[in-house]
């Protein structure tokens, strides 16, 4: 015969009971995560804190009266600045450019990947290069491609009779922003067809044969079958390319710098040239608010969706 200790069942105590724990074991937990809270104060909290008030100053580092508090100042004198509004409507084409290709490119990708193919590992390997080179990198190789005088891309082209003359693609004002907005897509779609791999990569097989077997066409198939299991995944990766999107200094600095005459300025870029070079941080700090308000409320817009939903 075993005898065994009865375990106690601490989730079925009463709140009077639990009032009675020790203060050291309610303290515990908080020992385990007061380093992370700590650091996450430190790194995202105060520098958050830190530009709200700021743009709630008037804080000019080259002119008088530095310091002052101008209430909404700084956001009437952006909203009311003709630059802030091309760059705000350029942002919103970037962003939109960005997340339409990049999910149709993405789900494309990965639902070829997702088939039983030679040498499948090595494919995705090379599939998701484009995501892995640093930014600098993508900068520097683009940059030769699309030279406009020793560029490849401009030989072959010239070479094959597509145009006669060769093309600025980063100096000419119609054709700057959408090759970035390509470049972009080119680099960032692995991302998303990582994540949307995973998404199919739930389905479970049966249930795909099951409609098969039913009858059901390619478009039944995936309305009914496929995106059930996918639409978290299509909505975790539209949050993240839309996070990344508005947020990409280094994509359109490293190229244009925000040129040729403005046309691929983006918030980003015009909050740089506010801080760095009119050396005004209030207004910077009332761009960078804006943005940071857009990307939290289209991650409350998702939990509400998607999360909501679930539970």
């Amino acid at each position: 015969m075993t005898l065994t200790t009865p375990v106690r069942d601490t989730t079925s105590q009463s709140p009077a009971q639990r009032h009675h724990t020790p203060l050291r074991r309610r303290l515990t937990p908080l020992a385990f995560v007061g380093p992370a809270v700590v650091v996450l104060v430190i790194m995202l909290a105060y520098p958050v804190g830190n530009a709200i008030w700021t743009s709630f100053n008037y804080e000019v580092a080259t002119a008088p009266g530095e310091g002052e508090f101008a209430g909404l100042g700084n956001f009437r004198n952006i909203f009311g600045d003709s630059d802030f509004v091309g760059a705000s409507i350029r942002s919103s084409l970037w962003v939109l450019g960005n997340l339409v290709l990049q999910i149709v490119l993405g789900l494309v990708i990965a639902s070829v990947l997702n088939q039983r193919l030679r040498a499948r590992a090595v494919i995705r390997s090379v599939v998701i290069i484009p995501w892995v080179v640093p930014t600098v990198v993508v900068a520097i190789m683009w940059r030769f491609l699309l030279d406009p005088s020793s560029g490849p891309l401009n030989d072959i082209l010239i070479s094959t009779g597509v145009v006669s003359d060769p093309p600025l693609w980063l100096a000419d004002t119609t054709l700057a922003f959408p090759m970035l907005t390509l470049i972009s897509v080119w680099k960032w779609t692995p991302f998303v067809a990582v994540i949307l791999l995973a998404g199919l990569q739930s389905v479970p097989d049966e249930v795909r044969e099951a409609a098969l077997i039913d009858g059901a066409s390619t478009f039944q198939r995936f309305r009914y079958v496929i995106m059930p299991h996918i639409h978290t995944s299509i909505a975790m990766s539209s949050v993240l390319t839309i996070a990344y999107s508005i947020n990409n200094f280094a994509g359109i600095w490293l190229f244009t710098r925000g040129g040729p005459a403005g046309s691929t300025e983006t918030l980003t870029t015009l909050a740089y040239r506010y801080a760095f070079q009119a050396f005004d941080f209030g207004r910077a700090s009332a761009v960078a608010v804006i943005l940071f308000a857009f990307v939290f409320l289209v991650s409350c817009v998702y939990f509400y969706l998607v999360e909501g939903r679930r539970r």
